[in-house]
């Protein structure tokens, strides 16, 4: 009976932990999913697996991937006759019967919220039965023909077909004059002939076939090789100063193969190189922008470029007043590679829409000002009430403990009416110096501990000639290191959770902790499901550090266990 109680515990120690755990899980999931994977119907734990295609264009057979609804294997081959029956001709470049399959998928989905319930359940409109399940996939087959246009597959077509494509290169310099590369008085000349192909053997550049297209279609074949570069020099119109250039920008439809895009860029003999990769993630045309390190760097800017680093002058580089250099390169990315990426991209996005390492710089200032007058106040204030004899004490002590009972919205308006007038509003005053008066729960805590050191140990401190301070720093102190510990732990869980504090007294986005910083950050990106998680990840992994090395202290801290004689 022993064996199988303490069986029972373990599995319900297990269960409680994966119970507890799961909100953690859950969030560190979420924070890797892009935005599709956010609007997929059901509950998805995990996130898709990144797929770094060899070649593109190519069909994406993970889109449809799980169907929801009857009939499935006798339906999808009528429906792959009705898409050929349609008269729509896939591209050249794929693979026309997977295509028609992955596009029979789609059809299926739309169908299933086009077509009549009563079919798909298998019913007249009179209620009556159609009859067993080959008559019923026949009336769904009637229905779907009936339904199935050549355009309805060429959107179906669009969701699945994924292709690489750029658009023309823009410049910004910060007087704002912009410029399109290589358009020249002829803004028609397409783009694949402004750049010079450096890797036949991988990569093919061609006019997308649809004319409403207007980004160049790259074909590549990584088979051939493991990167591919387009790289052309521009002249630079007269007007525009390439000292004062600001940005360089284009349009990219990534074709979500975690592949690895690289710039580099040469103008006035300076070779500059981007400091991170952009992954080619996602499905949707966005704009791409890189720029020089500079003051934008060290603002609370949203970033939303990518740095480019200084790499090298002199001999080899550029060196004309009128004229820039640009390399685009693709590279290869592997399937540990694809994850990497993934797992980085909303990462470096939040990194990029908030100074995130100087919100962390005020919070650890914070945190470390909280925590060293905390302890140190109330427990000089502690060993007042427990350890000495003085006029009013007990009174004193009972004063300090009704102060419990005011509740904090109460004097809210009265401490911020007290720090404005004190001139400390709109800076990180208010929320360091208040601990230097001590906090009258660990005051009451400590002073529990400190009345439960024997009387002895004192009185021979006294006789070697200590006085009450030495008494206390190097006596006292160490023996109460376990609840000290507990409060330093209290103190920097509510310190670094702080969120009333900045929000009365910062108005400066410069002074912002994490805790502040990243519900502004909320706001920014709509509330954003992936992007909120991750940065309330990188918010919660020190506190879950801090908690696992000094889980030791805070339980003998709460406990209250004092000193073993």
């Amino acid at each position: 009976m022993p064996k199988l109680a303490k069986t029972i515990l373990y599995v319900l120690l297990v269960t409680g932990a994966a119970v507890f755990s799961f909100p953690f899980l859950w969030m560190a999931a979420t924070s890797v999913k892009v935005d599709r994977e956010l609007q997929t119907k059901g509950f998805q734990l995990l996130p898709i697996t990144p797929t770094p295609r060899a070649r593109s264009p190519y069909v994406d057979d993970q889109h449809y991937r799980d169907l929801d609804g009857p009939h499935q294997e006798r339906l999808l081959p009528r429906l792959e006759a009705i898409v050929a029956a349609t008269g729509f001709r896939f591209p050249p470049h794929v693979n026309a019967v997977h295509a028609r399959e992955q596009v029979a998928r789609g059809l299926y989905v739309r169908l299933r919220s086009r077509l009549p319930a009563r079919l798909w359940a298998g019913r007249h409109e009179d209620g009556e039965p159609i009859g067993d399940e080959k008559a019923v996939v026949e009336a769904l087959a009637a229905a779907a023909a009936e339904t199935v246009t050549k355009d309805m597959v060429a959107e179906t077509f669009a969701n699945v077909y994924r292709r690489l494509g750029m658009g023309p290169i823009r410049l910004r310099t910060y007087d704002r004059k912009e410029v399109e590369l290589g358009a020249g008085s002829d803004a028609n000349v397409p783009f694949r002939r402004r750049l010079e192909n450096l890797s036949p053997d991988v990569l093919a550049v061609e006019d997308a076939p649809e004319k409403s297209d207007p980004l160049a279609l790259l074909r590549y074949d990584f088979t051939k090789g493991d990167r591919f570069t387009l790289t052309q020099t521009f002249d630079v119109p007269a007007e525009i100063d390439l000292e004062r250039l600001h940005r360089v920008f284009v349009e990219i439809r990534p074709d979500d193969t975690w592949h690895e895009l690289w710039l580099t860029m040469e103008k006035l003999g300076v070779r500059y190189r981007s400091r991170r990769r952009w992954p080619v993630a996602n499905v949707k045309v966005t704009t791409a922008s890189w720029q020089e390190l500079g003051p934008d760097d060290e603002s609370t800017k949203i970033k939303t470029w990518t740095v480019l680093d200084e790499v090298a002058r002199g001999a080899g580089v550029l060196d004309e007043p009128h004229k820039i250099k640009l390399t685009f390169e693709f590279r290869r990315a592997s399937a540990a590679k694809a994850w990497w990426n993934k797992l980085a991209l909303n990462y470096n996005r939040v990194l990029d829409h908030i100074p995130f390492w100087r919100y962390l710089r005020v919070s650890l200032f914070l945190v470390i000002a909280n925590i060293v007058l905390t302890v140190l106040a109330s427990s000089l204030v502690a060993y007042a009430f427990a350890r000495l004899n003085w006029p009013g004490r007990d009174f004193c002590f009972l004063l300090m403990l009704a102060t419990m009972m005011i509740p904090h919205q109460v004097i809210m308006i009265p401490q911020f009416l007290i720090w404005k007038n004190l001139g400390a509003y709109n800076t990180l005053t208010p929320l360091w110096l208040g601990p230097a008066f001590g906090n009258a729960f660990f005051i009451f805590l400590l002073r529990q501990f400190l009345r439960g050191v024997p009387r002895d140990l004192e009185d021979a401190a006294h006789l070697d000639g200590c006085g009450f301070l030495r008494t206390y720093w190097h006596l006292m102190l160490p023996l109460i290191k376990p609840s000290l510990a507990a409060i330093a732990i209290f103190t920097f869980l509510g310190t670094w959770n702080n969120f009333m504090g900045p929000l009365i007294y910062i108005a400066d986005q410069r002074l912002y902790p994490l805790a502040f910083g990243l519900y502004a950050f909320a706001v920014q990106v709509g509330n954003n499901p992936a992007l909120t998680m991750a940065g309330s990840l990188l918010m919660t992994v020190p506190v879950i550090v801090i908690f696992f090395f000094a889980q030791k202290y805070f339980i003998q801290g709460v406990t209250l266990t004092g000193i073993k004689g």
